[in-house]
């Protein structure tokens, strides 16, 4: 069965706090295995980058800010993985970063089934 979207996902973090920090909070919210800057759950693979685009005079600026943002981590699906599933716990991953006080926008063929429209629309609930 062919899935419905490209479920390949980008999530952009703005934040000042190290990079195994950004790993210690991504793996406690998916409850998932760590090794290296990677993590593993049932329905994800997330790996965790410092940004190269990353630019602190451009990330406040304008519909793109996100791509300066310090952070990246890109999450694809596992092997079994359900579209449904793997939306949800990408919806879930958001929310908990939000809570937690990050600055987080998704990038994703899905944007319109997450929480805020992935971020785009921060106001938004």
């Amino acid at each position: 069965m062919q899935a419905e979207f490209d479920l390949y996902t980008k999530i952009f973090i703005d934040t000042d706090v190290e990079k195994a920090f950004i790993l210690e909070t991504v793996s406690k919210i998916v409850k998932g295995t760590v090794k290296g800057s990677n993590i593993l759950t049932e329905q994800v693979d997330i790996y965790i980058f410092n940004n190269g685009d990353f630019a602190e005079d451009k990330k406040n600026q304008g519909d793109d800010e996100f791509l300066y943002y310090k952070y990246y981590l890109e999450i694809e699906p596992t092997e079994d993985t359900i579209d449904s599933s793997f939306i949800l716990e990408i919806s879930n991953l958001l929310t908990a970063l939000w809570d937690a006080g990050f600055k987080a926008v998704a990038a994703c063929d899905f944007e319109e089934l997450l929480p805020r429209k992935g971020g785009y629309n921060f106001d938004e609930r």
